[in-house]
C-alpha cells in the first residue's frame, strides 16, 4: 500500500501506472478525444545495465598504487557503462552515459539512481521506503607532504533529477539527496556537502571543496559521492560531471570556469540528452534495401545532424572552434568523406551551443549487403589542457540491416497499455511509410520484467493496412499470438515474435501489439531520447477506437519512442530456406564437445534448440553473425543448429554433442 507521502510525490502518468483498471479508465475518459496522452513512469528496471555487471577482469583493476594529483573525470569514457577503473572504485551502481543527464557540461557523466550496476532496483519492491542506493567512490589519491598552503580543492558539476524522472524530496529520517564524503587521515568517512532535492530538476551546479586541512592531505584519501532515495525504481537521479581534484587552485571557491570547449548532449529545440543526433530523418535504423529504394537515397538522412557544444571559460567572448563530421563504414572500414566542416564561434557565457549540418551531404553507398555507418563531430579548439581533448569527440552509430526503429535501443522510462476489464484488448501500434513494397517477418518488444511479472506475458503482435491515416480494423493482415518467458535470451535487449509467414505490405502500414486484461499493467520500454514523426504512434482502447497517441502533454516537446522494431524481409515471401540453401551450411566439428565453427553463408544469428524444440542457447548480440559458436556445457544428445538470415528466413543443421 501506498503511504502518503508516495501519494504526494507521485505524478500523473505514475497514478496511471499505480491505478486500478475502473479509475484508468475513467482518467482516460477525461482526457481529449483526439491525440491521447500514453500513461509513462519510471524504470523498475533496465535491461540495458545487465551486460555492464563488473567482471573479474574490471574489479581486478583496483589500483594497487594511489593515484597522484591532478585527480580529472569527465565521463566521456566510457561511452555507456561503469565509471572507468582506473579513477572510480569498479563497485557501486553509479552509471555512465550521455542519455540521462540533461544537458551536461561535455559528453557523459555519472548518474546515481535506484538501479543497481544489473539494472535492478535496490529494494526489489513495487514500494519501499526511501534507503541508501547508488554511490561513486574514488580510488585512493596520494595528498601527503603537501601543506595547508598548496591549495588544494576539490571541484565537481552536479545535477538533481534526470530526463527520466524529477526527484522527489523527503524527511530528515527519509531524504532524497547527494552527498558527498571524504576520507580523513585517521580512516573515517566525513560527510562534506550535501544537497536535498525539493521536486525540482536543477542544471548542473558547480560545487567547490576546500580540502586545505591536515586531516584531508595524506596519502591514501577518497572521496565518495551517495545518494539516497526511492528504492523501487529510477525515480531518484542524481548526476555528477567534470570531477577535478588539484593543487594550486588560487581561486579557491571561486575555481568553476575551465578553458575547454567541448561537446555535449542533445540539441538546442529538441531533446536536451542522447547525444549526437540520429543520422536518419524518419528513424534510427532502417532495412538497406529500403534504403537504397528512396528518391534519391539521401532524402532518408537528417538535414540537421548536430549536437550541443559547450563552453565553461565563463567569459563573454565568443570562442573559435574548427568543426568537422565525417562518416565511416564500420562494415568495410571504409572512410566515406565529410559530411560537416566549418569554423564558427561557440558563444560565451550562455555555455550551450548548437553545430549542425546536413549528414545529407555525404552519400552513402547503396550496396545491398547490411552495413552500420559511424558518424563523428570533433572539435579542433586549439586547447593546450591534453585531458580536456577526449571531449571534443562525439560519435553516433547507425545501422541499415532489415529493420525499422524509432528507438535508439536504450530505456530510460516505461510505458504500458492499460488493462481494460473488458472489451477488446488495448494495442500499441506504430506507422511505417515504405519505400517499396516489402514482407514483415516479426515484431521486436523490449518487455520490462518487475517484481510483480513474475507470471508469464501473453501478447499478441499484429499488422494492419492503412484507413485515411489510421489502422484498419477491418484490415487485419496477421496476427500471432505468444507466451513470453520471463528472461531475455543471452545477450539480448528484446523479444522478437515471428508471423508464421512473412505478412506483405505495401504503400504505408501498421505494426503493433496487444495483450489480454489481466489485471496487470505489463510494462515495456520506453527511449526519451528519440521520437517518431506526427501521427504515426497510435493506441486502441476497448471500443476498438484507434486515435493517435504520444508521450507528451500536449504543447510539449514531443519526445519519447516505444521500444518496438518490425523485421523486415525484402520481399521474401517464405519463412523457410530452400534445401540448397541450407546444405551451404556446415558444423564442425559434429560430433562435439563444445564450441564449434560454421562455414557458410553470412548469417545474422544462431540458436541451438533440443530434441523437443526449447533454445538452450542463444548467439550473444556481441557475438551475433560470427561464425565460432561459444557452446556452453550441454548434456550430450541431438540438437539442431537454427540460423537466421539476414531476410528473417532460417536455416537447421543436426549437432551431435558427445
Amino acid at each position: 500500500m501506498l503511504t502518503p507521502f508516495r501519494l504526494l510525490r507521485s505524478r500523473l502518468p505514475r497514478l496511471l501506472l499505480l491505478c486500478s483498471p475502473l479509475l484508468c479508465l475513467l482518467q482516460l475518459a477525461a482526457a481529449p478525444a483526439l491525440g491521447q496522452v500514453v500513461p509513462s513512469g519510471p524504470l523498475q528496471a533496465d535491461p540495458g545495465r545487465a551486460g555492464y555487471v563488473p567482471s573479474a577482469t574490471l574489479k581486478a583493476q583496483y589500483r594497487t598504487a594511489a593515484l597522484n594529483l591532478p585527480f580529472f573525470d569527465d565521463f566521456t569514457t566510457p561511452r555507456e557503462g561503469n565509471p572507468d577503473p582506473r579513477n572510480w572504485l569498479p563497485s557501486g551502481g553509479a552509471f555512465v552515459s550521455n542519455r540521462l543527464a540533461p544537458l551536461p557540461p561535455t559528453r557523459g557523466a555519472a548518474t546515481l539512481d535506484g538501479l543497481r550496476t544489473n539494472g535492478q532496483s535496490y529494494s526489489g519492491l513495487i514500494t519501499s521506503p526511501n534507503g541508501v542506493l547508488d554511490s561513486l567512490t574514488s580510488q585512493p589519491v596520494n595528498l601527503a607532504n603537501l601543506g595547508l598552503n598548496d591549495q588544494v580543492y576539490l571541484s565537481f558539476a552536479w545535477q538533481a533529477g534526470s530526463v527520466a524522472s524529477v526527484p522527489g524530496s523527503g524527511t530528515p529520517s527519509n531524504p532524497v539527496r547527494l552527498e558527498l564524503f571524504v576520507k580523513t587521515n585517521t580512516g573515517a568517512w566525513e560527510s562534506k556537502w550535501f544537497y536535498n532535492a525539493v521536486r525540482q530538476r536543477t542544471g548542473f551546479r558547480q560545487q567547490v571543496i576546500d580540502l586545505n586541512q591536515a586531516k584531508y592531505l595524506h596519502g591514501n584519501f577518497q572521496f565518495m559521492f551517495v545518494a539516497s532515495g526511492n528504492a523501487s525504481d529510477n525515480s531518484d537521479n542524481f548526476s555528477v560531471d567534470y570531477v577535478l581534484l588539484d593543487r594550486g587552485r588560487t581561486r579557491g571557491l571561486t575555481d568553476t570556469t575551465y578553458t575547454d570547449v567541448a561537446t555535449g548532449a542533445g540539441l538546442a529545440g529538441g531533446l536536451p540528452t542522447g547525444g549526437l543526433r540520429s543520422p536518419l530523418r524518419r528513424f534510427t535504423s532502417m532495412p538497406v534495401w529500403q534504403y537504397n529504394a528512396a528518391s534519391p537515397p539521401t532524402s532518408e538522412l537528417n538535414p540537421r545532424l548536430g549536437v550541443n557544444v559547450s563552453n565553461l571559460s565563463g567569459t563573454a567572448s565568443p570562442l573559435s572552434v574548427d568543426v568537422l563530421g565525417t562518416v565511416r563504414d564500420l562494415t568495410t572500414g571504409t572512410n566515406l568523406g565529410p559530411w560537416l566542416q566549418t569554423s564558427t564561434l561557440v558563444a560565451g557565457n550562455s555555455r550551450q551551443s548548437p553545430i549542425t549540418g546536413s549528414a545529407a551531404t555525404q552519400p552513402l553507398p547503396v550496396s545491398a549487403t547490411p552495413k552500420r555507418f559511424r558518424y563523428t563531430l570533433a572539435l579542433n579548439s586549439r586547447e593546450t589542457i591534453p585531458r580536456t581533448l577526449a571531449n571534443d569527440t562525439i560519435f553516433r552509430d547507425v545501422e541499415l540491416n532489415n529493420y525499422y526503429a524509432y528507438d535508439d535501443g536504450t530505456a530510460e522510462n516505461i510505458t504500458n497499455l492499460l488493462p481494460y476489464p473488458n472489451g477488446p484488448q488495448s494495442a500499441f501500434a506504430y506507422r511505417f511509410d515504405l519505400n517499396q513494397p516489402d514482407f514483415v517477418r516479426g515484431l521486436r518488444l523490449v518487455p520490462v520484467f518487475t517484481a510483480s511479472d513474475a507470471a508469464s506475458r501473453q501478447v499478441t503482435i499484429s499488422v494492419w493496412g492503412d484507413k485515411n491515416g489510421l489502422p484498419d480494423e477491418n484490415k487485419v493482415l496477421a496476427s500471432k499470438t505468444y507466451t513470453m518467458p520471463a528472461a531475455y535470451p543471452a545477450g539480448w535487449q528484446y523479444f522478437q515474435f515471428d508471423f508464421d509467414q512473412p505478412v506483405p505490405v505495401s504503400g504505408s502500414f501498421y505494426v503493433g501489439f496487444s495483450q489480454p486484461s489481466t489485471g496487470r499493467t505489463l510494462h515495456y520500454g520506453l527511449d526519451l531520447n528519440s521520437t517518431f514523426p506526427a501521427r504515426h504512434f497510435f493506441r486502441r482502447d476497448n471500443a476498438s477506437v484507434w486515435d493517435t497517441a504520444n508521450f507528451q502533454p500536449s504543447g510539449a516537446v514531443q519526445r519519447g519512442a516505444l521500444m518496438m522494431r518490425p523485421v523486415m524481409t525484402n520481399n521474401v515471401a517464405t519463412a523457410t530456406t530452400s534445401a540448397a540453401e541450407a546444405a551451404a551450411f556446415a558444423i564442425y566439428p559434429n560430433p562435439a564437445h563444445g564450441p564449434v565453427r560454421v562455414a557458410g553463408p553470412a548469417f545474422a544469428r544462431a540458436a541451438v534448440l533440443d530434441a523437443v524444440g526449447r533454445v538452450v542457447w542463444l548467439q550473444p548480440a556481441a557475438e551475433a553473425g560470427q561464425p565460432l559458436l561459444a557452446l556452453p556445457t550441454l548434456p550430450p544428445g541431438v540438437y539442431l543448429v537454427r540460423f537466421t538470415l539476414a531476410d528473417g528466413r532460417t536455416v537447421s543443421q543436426r549437432l551431435l554433442l558427445e
